[in-house]
């Protein structure tokens, strides 16, 4: 099983636990304050993906993503 596949199974459960991984951000959409996510070793993009007020993505940022309750958020660049 692939990480994109791990997340969809977990997204799709609904899980109440947190799932965490990092991914790389390949598009931000400003106006939607969200982001599209390239997964790890894939060419699967996952678009729609929020992210905490505090951090702003942009293109090429390596981010920690956390899954809760089906939904991702990304909560930062990993340095």
């Amino acid at each position: 099983m692939d990480i994109n596949q791990s997340l969809q199974k977990i997204i799709q459960s609904n899980i109440r636990t947190s799932f965490h991984f990092a991914e790389i951000v390949s598009s931000v959409s400003s106006p939607a304050h969200s982001a599209t996510i390239k997964l790890a070793g894939s060419t699967t993009e996952i678009s729609g993906i929020r992210y905490l007020k505090s951090y702003t993505p942009s293109n090429g940022d390596i981010v920690l993503c956390v899954v809760v309750r089906g939904d991702i958020i990304i909560l930062g660049e990993l340095q």
